[in-house]
């Protein structure tokens, strides 16, 4: 089984806690990230240490993702760490550090995926490029949900 390791560097006009807030309203990405098609979190209220979230993505429209993710450890406003299970395994974190009017956010993602689908691509010449691809498609639909929704400061 292949694993895919993953790592999102973005920088916001914002401050950290205005993302932290946005990110973590975990219930308002269907309706703001093109590529969630639902998300239920069985836990009650917020998200917290030990929340699990259940998630359905979809990549290119065609491959359907479902997967878990376990809250391990939450420091607002500024780390979170979780593990994921599902079409999906592993594990990632969170990091956000304010500076100087700046949000720097570093996501690290460690997986492998039991889709039989995308195992099948992984193994393509090219194949590790388009998931990669497909990776950064999800993640700056994601930011660009962030910079819709996020308050100004």
């Amino acid at each position: 089984m292949r694993y895919f390791t993953f790592t999102d560097r973005d920088s916001f006009h914002h401050p950290q806690i205005k993302l932290w807030e946005t990110v973590l309203d975990v219930r308002a990405w269907p309706k703001a990230w093109r590529h969630v098609i639902s998300v239920n979190i069985q836990t009650e209220g917020a998200v917290r240490r030990s929340s699990k979230i259940e998630c359905f993505f979809t990549l290119f429209h065609l491959i359907h993702l479902r997967f878990e993710v376990h809250i391990l450890c939450l420091k607002e406003p500024y780390y979170a760490s979780f593990k994921i299970e599902g079409d999906f395994s592993g594990q990632g974190r969170w990091i956000l550090q304010e500076k100087d009017l700046r949000t720097d956010s570093i996501f690290y993602l460690h997986l492998q995926s039991h889709h039989r689908v995308l195992r099948l691509i992984a193994f393509l010449p090219y194949g590790k490029r388009l998931i990669a691809y497909s990776h950064k498609r999800v993640m700056l639909a994601g930011k660009k949900m962030i910079l819709q929704k996020v308050p100004d400061a």
